[in-house]
C-alpha cells in the first residue's frame, strides 16, 4: 500500500510510480516543502520536468502553498502539515518555521530551481562553454525545420552539379528510389535522429563505413552480386521451370494459362513474372500448388512436379531475400553517406549563426557528464549547488537524457554528498516515442536509484480524479496488459459515473454526384478524405451531445455544459468534420489545430490588411480587406472603388458619397498606414484591434459556435507578433515575410489559438494535447484505423541501459523489414503496440465522471473494450435537478476571450446588452473619450437601429445634463478617466466606470443603467451598492493618502446618489 509519508521523507530518496490522477504535482511540491521545513536551503532544490507549462504549474503551486502557510490561521497550517505526514507532536514546533518559508524562498538568492530537462541541459553546458565548444550565451534555434530545409536544398543543388562526386552519385542513385520527396523525408528523419547517429558512430574514424560494415555482416548474400542473372543462368532452375510449365499444360484452363505465362517469362528472361507465377504477389507461398485435376492428369509424374515446384518456391524466396538485401544496401550505402554530410552541414549552419538546438544541449551535456576529463569538475559545480533533486514525468525521458543525469548522479553518489533524489512518473502514460521518449528508462532509473541511493520504491494506484465507474472500466480494459496495477478510486468517492462504447457502422455509399468538373473554390469546400464512418461518427457525436447530454446530465450541482466535454482524437486528420457537425448543432467548440493559425480566415484577413498597409497599391489585398468583416464592404462598393482603372488606394480617399463602410475604411486605413514606420508590428496590430473593435466585428460575422475559436485566433496572432523569433521583427515587411515562411513549413506554423479555460465550449484535442488535463465528460473519437504504413525511416534501437544504439540503418519499404534486422523490427512493433495501450490509457483517464468511446467496431481500441465488456450496458449520469427527462437541452452561455483594445462583450439578457451599450456610449463620449466602433458593438449585441439610436441619445443627454457638468465638462475638473483599472493588494483588479479628480477630492462614478436601479429610491440604491462603492473608496484612499475620496451611483436618468461618508 502506498505510504506518502515514505515518499515525502526529506532524508531519503524515493521513486514513485503514480497512476493518472493520483496527484503527482501535489506529491512533488509537498516534498519540496518538506525539504524546506527540514532545513534545506532553497537554492539546493532542483526540480526538473518536461514542459514549461508543467514547470510553471509546479512553481505556482509552491508559491501558493507557501502563501497559505504564511497567511493561514493555525488550524489551517496544522491541517496542511498533518496531510503531509508531519508527526502530530511536532506540529506546534513546525508552525513558526512553516510560516517563515515564504520569506525564506522569496529572499533566497538564488531560490529553488524549477526547470525543464532541456532547460537544465542548457544550464549545464553553459557552466562549461569552452569544454562544450559552444559560444557563451548561444540562443536556441527556433525555426529548425526551416533551416534544415535550406541546408538540404543547398546541399542537393551542389551535389546535383557534381554528378561525378561520391555525393553526386549517391544523390542520383536515390532520386529514382525513394524519389526526391522520399529522399528528403528520409534525410529529415536521419537529421532528427542525429544524437543516435553521433552515439553509434562515436570514436569511429569513418562512421559511414562502420555502419555499413555492421549492416553487411547480417546479410545472407553478397549485395554486390547479381542474384537475378545468377538465377536465370542456373540451368537446374531453368530445367525445373520448363518441367513445371509443361506439366501445367495438363491442368485446368487456369493452370494452362499459367503455363503459357511461365513459358513467355522464360523466353523473355522476366524474373519478376516468373516469381509472380510461382509465389503470390506478396511473396508468400500459395496454399495449393496444383488442382486435383492436374495431379490426376500427371499420374506418376506428380511427385516430380511437386518437388520441382517446392524447389522453385525456395529459389524465388531466396531471390526475394537477396533482392531485399540489395535494396537495403543500396539505400544505406548512398543514404548514410548523404545523411552524414547533411548532419555535418546542419551543424555548421548553426555554428555560423551562433545558435544551438535541443539536440545539441542533450548531446553536449551527456558528453561533458560522461567524459572522465570533464565530468568530475562539472559534477562538482552542480553538486556545490544542488543537494535535492526532484524529477517529474520521468517516463518521457530518452536514453541520452538518462545517461547525462545518471552519470552526474553517479558522481554525486561517489562523493557521498548526502544528495537525495525523488523521481515520479508513470510508464503507462509514456506516449512520446515520436520525440524519442523511452518508457523503459523509468525502470532502469528506478533500479539505479534503489541500488545507488537506497531509494524507496512505491506504486500509487489510487486516483483522485476518476469516479469509481470509470476506474472499473480502466481496470477491466487493461487487466491483461503487462505491468498494469489495478487502480482504486479515492476512499469515500461516491460520484456517479457513466461509460459508453458506441460502435459506429458506416452508412452505405450514395450515388456519385452527377457531373464531375473543376471545383469552384468560392462555393465548394475542398474535398475531405472519403471516410463515411467518420462522418457518421461526427453526426452521432454532435446529436448525442445536443439531445442526451448537454443540459441533462448532472455535473456536481448543475446541468452539463459544453465546457464540461473534452473530445479526444488520435490524429487531427478529421477535425474539420467533427467541427462542422458541432457547428450545425449549435454547440460551441474550441479546436486547436496544429499549424492552423495562418489558415484561419480571420488571420488571413488581418494578414491581407498588413500587406495592404505595407503595399497600399496592391489592389487584391485591399479588396480582400474591404470584403472581410473588418469593413464588410459590398460588391457595389468594390466596383465603385476599383472599376475605374486607377489604384483603389488612390480612389479610396477621393470618393464622394461613399457608403458608410467605405467611408470608415477611408478614415481608418490611412491612419494605420501612417503608423507603419513608427510602431512595431505588435503595437500596430494592437492599434488596429483597438480602433476597429476587431473582435466585436468578427463576433457578429461568425456563427455562435465559432466565436470562441475566432477570438482566440485573433489573440494568438497578436501574441505571435510579440513572440515570433523573440520579437525581432520591428518592421512590417519583415513580419510579413516571416508569416509567409511559417506558412510554408507546416511543422513550424503556429497552432490555432487556445481559448482560456473559462470558455464554455467543447474542447477538441489530440490525446497528446490532453495529457495533464481532465474533464467531467470525455468522448474518445476513434474513427477508423486506417492510413499507410510508414516507409523510409531510421532504425536505431537503443536499450535504455546501453551507452549507444545497438544498430543504425535506414529503412525502406515494408519488404525490407526482414533478415538480420527482424529482431529489432519485432521489438519496435512491440514498443509501438505498448504505446497504443498507453494512448488509450491516457485518453480514458482524462474522464472524471463520464467516458464515451466511439468508432469502427474493428478499431483495436473498440475491440479491446468489447473484450473486457466495457460499455456493454451504457447508462446516463443522473439528470440535473432542474431538467425533466423530456426537456430540450439549452445551450450554455458563450464566453469569448476579448481582443486587445476592445471592450468585453458577453452573451446575456437584453437588459444587460442595453447596459453594455450604454456604458460603451458613455466611455466613448465622456471626456477624454475613446475611439470605439459603436455601430459594430451594437451589431454584435443584436441591437436594432432604433434601439441603438435611443440608447445613444439617452447617453448623450446624460453627458450634457447641466446638473452633471462638473463631472463631464473638462473646465470643471483637473483630469478624468473612463474604465479606470486598479490593482488591489491581493492581486485582484477592479474597474471604475469613471474617476474624476478635483483639487480637493477624487470622485468615483458608478454607472447603473438597469431598470431596477432606475426605479429604486436613493436609500435602496445606497443599500444595494454600498459595499461595492466602499471598496472603491478604500482602494483609492490607500493610493491617495490625505485626499478626500467620494463615490456616487449615476443612473441612466441622470440621478446622482452619493455614498454617505
Amino acid at each position: 500500500m502506498f505510504d506518502h509519508r515514505i515518499a515525502l521523507d526529506p532524508a531519503r530518496s524515493a521513486v514513485v510510480e503514480a497512476c493518472a490522477g493520483s496527484g503527482k504535482t501535489w506529491l512533488l511540491v509537498s516534498r519540496m516543502i518538506g525539504l524546506l521545513l527540514a532545513g534545506a536551503v532553497p537554492s539546493e532544490l532542483l526540480a526538473i520536468t518536461f514542459t514549461r507549462k508543467a514547470a510553471q504549474e509546479m512553481n505556482d503551486r509552491l508559491h501558493q502553498w507557501l502563501t497559505e502557510l504564511a497567511l493561514g490561521d493555525d488550524d489551517t497550517v496544522r491541517d496542511f502539515l498533518r496531510q503531509r505526514g508531519e508527526p502530530e507532536a511536532e506540529l506546534a514546533a513546525l508552525l513558526p518555521r512553516a510560516r517563515g518559508l515564504l520569506e525564506t524562498v522569496l529572499t533566497a538568492q538564488p531560490g529553488p530551481t524549477i526547470t525543464t530537462f532541456h532547460g537544465w541541459f542548457l544550464d549545464t553546458i553553459r557552466r562549461a562553454p569552452l569544454e562544450a565548444g559552444l559560444p557563451w550565451g548561444a540562443p536556441l534555434l527556433e525555426a529548425e525545420s526551416r533551416l534544415a530545409g535550406e541546408v538540404w536544398r543547398r546541399l542537393a543543388s551542389r551535389w546535383a552539379g557534381e554528378p561525378d562526386s561520391p555525393h553526386g552519385q549517391a544523390l542520383a542513385a536515390l532520386l529514382h528510389t525513394p524519389g526526391e520527396h522520399g529522399l528528403e523525408k528520409l534525410m529529415r528523419r536521419m537529421l532528427a535522429r542525429r544524437a543516435e547517429w553521433w552515439a553509434y558512430a562515436a570514436g569511429r574514424a569513418d562512421p559511414v563505413d562502420h555502419a555499413l560494415t555492421e549492416l553487411r555482416a547480417g546479410f545472407s548474400t553478397d549485395p554486390a552480386a547479381d542474384p537475378v542473372t545468377a538465377l536465370l543462368a542456373d540451368e537446374p532452375t531453368q530445367a525445373r521451370l520448363r518441367r513445371v510449365a509443361l506439366a501445367l499444360e495438363k491442368g485446368t484452363a487456369t493452370e494452362q494459362g499459367k503455363s503459357q505465362k511461365l513459358s513467355d517469362a522464360l523466353k523473355h528472361g522476366d524474373c519478376d513474372a516468373l516469381s509472380g507465377q510461382i509465389l503470390k504477389q506478396n511473396g508468400e507461398r500459395r496454399a495449393s500448388r496444383a488442382t486435383k485435376a492436374l495431379l490426376t492428369a500427371l499420374g506418376t509424374e506428380a511427385d516430380t512436379y511437386l518437388r520441382d515446384y517446392e524447389q522453385l518456391e525456395a529459389a524465388f524466396e531466396s531471390l526475394a531475400v537477396a533482392r531485399a538485401e540489395q535494396a537495403i544496401w543500396h539505400l544505406n550505402r548512398h543514404g548514410l553517406l548523404l545523411g552524414h554530410a547533411y548532419i555535418d552541414a546542419f551543424q555548421q549552419a548553426k555554428a555560423q549563426r551562433g545558435v544551438l538546438d535541443f539536440n545539441d544541449a542533450e548531446w553536449q551535456a551527456r558528453r561533458l557528464l560522461t567524459d572522465p576529463e570533464f565530468a568530475p569538475q562539472l559534477a562538482m559545480k552542480l553538486d556545490a549547488r544542488y543537494r535535492h533533486v526532484l524529477l517529474d514525468e520521468f517516463q518521457d525521458t530518452n536514453p541520452l537524457q538518462w545517461q547525462a543525469i545518471s552519470n552526474w548522479l553517479a558522481e554525486v553518489r561517489a562523493a557521498d554528498s548526502g544528495t537525495t533524489v525523488f523521481l515520479v512518473g508513470d510508464p503507462k502514460q509514456a506516449i512520446y516515442r515520436f520525440r524519442r521518449g523511452e518508457a523503459r528508462v523509468f525502470g532502469v532509473a528506478r533500479d539505479f536509484l534503489s541500488q545507488q541511493f537506497g531509494a524507496s520504491v512505491q506504486d500509487n494506484p489510487v486516483t483522485r480524479r476518476l469516479a469509481p465507474t470509470v476506474v472499473a472500466a480502466v481496470n477491466a480494459t487493461f487487466a491483461d496488459v503487462d505491468g498494469y496495477t489495478v487502480h482504486a478510486a479515492l476512499p469515500g468517492d461516491s460520484r456517479p459515473g457513466a461509460v459508453w462504447r458506441l460502435e459506429i457502422a458506416a452508412p452505405e455509399r450514395g450515388p456519385a454526384p452527377a457531373g464531375a468538373g473543376l471545383r469552384d473554390p468560392l462555393t465548394t469546400p475542398r474535398a475531405e478524405a472519403d471516410d463515411r464512418l467518420v462522418h457518421e461518427e461526427a453526426r452521432r457525436f454532435a446529436a448525442t451531445l445536443r439531445e442526451r447530454i448537454l443540459g441533462r446530465w448532472r455535473i456536481g450541482d448543475r446541468a452539463a455544459r459544453p465546457g464540461d466535454v473534452y473530445a479526444l482524437v488520435k490524429k487531427r486528420t478529421h477535425l474539420a468534420i467533427y467541427e462542422r457537425e458541432l457547428d450545425a448543432a449549435g454547440i460551441p467548440y474550441l479546436s486547436s489545430r496544429r499549424g492552423g493559425l495562418l489558415d484561419a480566415l480571420e488571420v488571413a484577413d488581418l494578414g491581407a490588411l498588413l500587406e495592404t498597409l505595407a503595399l497600399p497599391h496592391a489592389d487584391l489585398s485591399l479588396a480582400h480587406v474591404l470584403k472581410s468583416p473588418l469593413f464588410a464592404c459590398s460588391d457595389a462598393d468594390l466596383l465603385a472603388l476599383f472599376g475605374h482603372g486607377s489604384s483603389g488606394w488612390t480612389r479610396l480617399g477621393a470618393l464622394v458619397d461613399a457608403s458608410p463602410e467605405l467611408a470608415r475604411a477611408a478614415r481608418l486605413l490611412p491612419r494605420w498606414h501612417a503608423e507603419v514606420g513608427t510602431l512595431p508590428v505588435h503595437d500596430l496590430l494592437d492599434r488596429i484591434y483597438f480602433d476597429a473593435d476587431v473582435e466585436a466585428r468578427y463576433r457578429a460575422a461568425v456563427p455562435p459556435a465559432m466565436r470562441p475559436q475566432v477570438a482566440a485566433n485573433l489573440t494568438a496572432l497578436l501574441e505571435l507578433a510579440l513572440t515570433q523569433d523573440a520579437g525581432r521583427y520591428p518592421t512590417l515587411a519583415g513580419f510579413i515575410r516571416e508569416l509567409a515562411a511559417l506558412a510554408e513549413h507546416a511543422d513550424e506554423a503556429p497552432d490555432e489559438g487556445i481559448v482560456a479555460s473559462g470558455e464554455d465550449a467543447v474542447r477538441l484535442l489530440t490525446i497528446h494535447g490532453a495529457k495533464g488535463l481532465e474533464s467531467p465528460i470525455v468522448w474518445l473519437l476513434c474513427g477508423s484505423e486506417r492510413g499507410p504504413s510508414e516507409a523510409y525511416d531510421v532504425l536505431a534501437p537503443w536499450p535504455p541501459e546501453a551507452d549507444a544504439p545497438e544498430h543504425f540503418s535506414l529503412v525502406g519499404t515494408q519488404d525490407q523489414r526482414q533478415g538480420a534486422r527482424s529482431r529489432w523490427f519485432d521489438a519496435e512493433v512491440a514498443l509501438a503496440e505498448n504505446e497504443q495501450h498507453n494512448l488509450l490509457y491516457v485518453a480514458m483517464t482524462r474522464a472524471e465522471q463520464a467516458l464515451i468511446v466511439s468508432g469502427d467496431p474493428g478499431h483495436p481500441w473498440l475491440v479491446q473494450l468489447a473484450a473486457a465488456g466495457v460499455g456493454d450496458t451504457p447508462a446516463d449520469l443522473p439528470l440535473a435537478d432542474a431538467v425533466a427527462p423530456s426537456a430540450a437541452p439549452s445551450p450554455a452561455p458563450l464566453l469569448s476571450a476579448h481582443a486587445t483594445g476592445s471592450r468585453r462583450v458577453s452573451d446575456a439578457t437584453a437588459a444587460t446588452q442595453l447596459g453594455e451599450f450604454f456604458h460603451a456610449c458613455l466611455e466613448a463620449h465622456a471626456p477624454p473619450g475613446r475611439a470605439l466602433d459603436l455601430d459594430a458593438l451594437a451589431l454584435s449585441l443584436g441591437l436594432d437601429t432604433a434601439t441603438r439610436d435611443a440608447v445613444h441619445a439617452n447617453a448623450s443627454a446624460l453627458l450634457t445634463s447641466p446638473a452633471l457638468a462638473r463631472f463631464f465638462d473638462p473646465a470643471h475638473y483637473r483630469q478624468a478617466h473612463n474604465e479606470y483599472e486598479l490593482w488591489l493588494a491581493d492581486a485582484r483588479t477592479i474597474r471604475l466606470d469613471r474617476l474624476v479628480e478635483f483639487d480637493d477630492a477624487l470622485w468615483v462614478l458608478d454607472y447603473k443603467t438597469g431598470d431596477a436601479d432606475r426605479v429604486a429610491s436613493d436609500a435602496e440604491l445606497i443599500e444595494r451598492h454600498a459595499d461595492q462603492l466602499g471598496s472603491y473608496v478604500m482602494a483609492l484612499a490607500t493610493l491617495h493618502p490625505g485626499k478626500l475620496v467620494r463615490a456616487a451611483v449615476l443612473t441612466a436618468d441622470a440621478r446622482l446618489v452619493e455614498l454617505p461618508a
